[in-house]
């Protein structure tokens, strides 16, 4: 049963606050590991778990419950316990500036004090000794004592039990020839009979003892590589045991997972957190374009990547991708960051690996930059717009693949494409619209915002996403998607030109020229986020010609693959043509 006093509730909500903030939704793991770190645990006043004990907090945290069963805790501001710190605070400053008369003190109403629980500490469970085998005394073989007879010729009944028995044969018949008709009290009786086989005693043998000096030796970096599945054991058939690894002191989780206690202990700053050795960089000056500055690429990279739960690894060894491919134009360049157990010139964290494949390949032009997205064929050589990154470095996703589920389970059912890549895309292309129309609505005062994503759930009702402050360097978390207080919507289409073909405007020819003239709602709009532009597309060759339309008539812009345009007409209308539609089917 929780036993939670006035003092400790004060002592866990000055904690807390400083620990996490307030105002800030928190993992339920980051919340007990503040209090890990103070030297306390849930059992400590009551509580089998960690939630437990937040529940039992009401009048300061606000417990929320994400789907996949994700716990965030919100330490809120609490005036009462606010102004009883401040009073204790001024209590003790009081105290420390006395004049060292105890007697002059004021009474009155005794105040509310933080008290810090009681850590009570759990005996450890016992290992399991090691037993060792101590080799076994080989048995005495006893000799076969003869018969000791007094006077009379026969054996005594019993012998004496304050007396020693004779073990030497000849010493116990010198003393029989000796002795007279009757015992003397004060000589030992030197008659025995013999007892029932007796155990033999085998020679006394000092038991075996090992003393283990144990020479601490520097603790290596932990190798968070995978451990090979074991091979199958030919002979037996069966999988060949593994010895069980030691396990570390702490869990190591991995930061895609958990990826809002993990952020807390990644780097912000490479100029300031990470060391970056002269041998890394040189690789990176030597493929990376002549224009571009490798540490403004992996601080922004870096960025993009915990933005999106895109690293790789644990909280002690990072791996992440960077924008440029490798010369076989598949391949993105990778990047390896890794923490160490002390710090280097006040840095914990040094750049340790740069994987850029064969460096003699690249040219004098550097490497290609990854096209990332459906909107990839509107970006030229001039552009350098990227609508991912500029969204990656606005609102964090903690995990992209747990945001997207969601959303695409509150939001009417459809085809979103393998990996659900049409919703990422699409929700991407929708925020570059309401960055551009400034339709993301900040509350007034509050660390939250909110916009329209333009889809609705099964029974019509608009769903927004819901953000919070970041506590970084990305502006806004996010936090869920609702489907209460619908906000203003985007628009996209400006006239009628963006929405059919008109035929009597110019345009470049096209396969498909007479049978959309002819069936007007062949032609679809499609949203270019890279110009914030709406492009018409009608097929062409197998594929999808976007036009732009202006006063002199239709542009060509750029020809796409059916399932990108899929996408960015998806942004528009779920009303496609059947031309593109088949796109996502396929």
């Amino acid at each position: 049963m929780p036993k939670i006093t006035p003092g400790n509730r004060l002592y866990l909500y000055r904690l807390l606050s400083q620990a996490l903030g307030v105002g800030r939704q928190t993992l339920m793991p980051r919340v007990e590991e503040a209090l890990v770190e103070d030297g306390l645990q849930p059992e400590d006043l009551g509580c089998e778990t960690m939630r437990e004990l937040c529940e039992q907090l009401p009048e300061f945290i606000k417990l929320t419950v994400f789907k996949k069963g994700y716990v965030y805790a919100t330490v809120l501001a609490n005036e009462e316990y606010d102004r009883a710190l401040e009073r204790s605070e001024a209590g003790t400053a009081d105290k420390a500036a006395a004049s060292g008369k105890p007697w002059k003190r004021k009474r009155g109403a005794k105040a509310l004090k933080p008290v810090r629980p009681r850590h009570v500490e759990r005996a450890p469970e016992p290992e399991p000794e090691v037993a060792v085998a101590e080799p076994e005394p080989e048995a005495a073989v006893p000799e076969p004592e003869p018969e000791v007879l007094g006077d009379s010729g026969h054996s005594d009944e019993k012998n004496r039990p304050d007396e020693p028995k004779t073990e030497d044969a000849a010493e116990v018949l010198e003393e029989s020839g000796r002795s007279t008709g009757e015992d003397r009290p004060d000589e030992p009786k030197t008659e025995a009979e013999p007892e029932p086989t007796p155990a033999p005693e085998a020679e006394h043998v000092p038991p075996i003892t090992f003393t283990i000096t144990y020479v601490p030796e520097p603790e290596p970096e932990p190798d968070f590589s995978p451990e090979p599945a074991p091979e199958p054991d030919a002979a037996a058939g069966t999988q060949a045991e593994t010895p069980a690894s030691p396990e570390p002191e702490e869990p190591v989780a991995p930061i895609a997972a958990v990826s809002a206690r993990a952020q807390s202990d990644l780097p912000r700053d490479f100029h300031a957190d990470v060391r970056c050795s002269s041998e890394q960089l040189s690789t990176l000056y030597q493929v990376l374009p002549a224009d571009v500055d490798p540490m403004a690429t992996l601080e922004e990279d870096f960025r993009v990547a915990r933005s999106s739960g895109a690293l790789e690894g644990t909280r002690s060894n990072v791996t992440f991708s960077l924008r440029y491919l490798q010369a076989d134009g598949r391949t993105p360049v990778r990047v390896t960051l890794r923490r160490s157990a002390r710090a280097v010139a006040g840095k914990r964290w040094a750049l340790t690996e740069v994987d850029a494949g064969a460096t003699d390949e690249v040219g004098l032009e550097g490497l290609d930059v990854a096209r990332r997205g459906s909107w990839g064929a509107f970006q030229t050589g001039d552009s350098q717009a990227d609508p991912e990154r500029a969204f990656a470095q606005t609102i964090s996703l903690g995990s992209r693949d747990e945001a997207l589920e969601r959303l695409a389970g509150l939001a009417r059912p459809e085809e979103w494409g393998e990996g659900r890549r049409i919703l990422s895309d699409y929700l991407v292309m929708t925020f570059a619209r309401v960055t551009a129309e400034g339709k993301l609505v900040v509350a007034d005062g509050g660390p939250s915002a909110r916009f329209d994503t333009g889809l609705v759930t099964p029974e019509g009702s608009p769903i927004g996403a819901e953000l919070s402050a970041g506590a970084g360097d990305i502006p806004w978390q996010l936090e869920g998607f609702s489907a209460t207080d619908p906000v203003d919507p985007v628009r996209y289409v400006t006239s009628l030109a963006q929405m059919t073909l008109d035929p009597a405007l110019p345009a470049p020819p096209f396969s498909s020229r007479e049978e959309v003239v002819r069936n007007p709602r062949l032609a679809t709009p499609a949203y270019d986020p890279v110009a914030n532009e709406v492009r018409l597309l009608v097929p062409h060759d197998g594929r999808a010609l976007a036009l732009a339309a202006t006063e002199s008539g239709y542009e060509a812009v750029a020809t796409l693959e059916l399932a990108d345009a899929y996408a960015c007409a998806r942004v528009i209308s779920s009303d496609l043509p059947a031309w593109l539609a088949t796109a996502v089917r396929s």
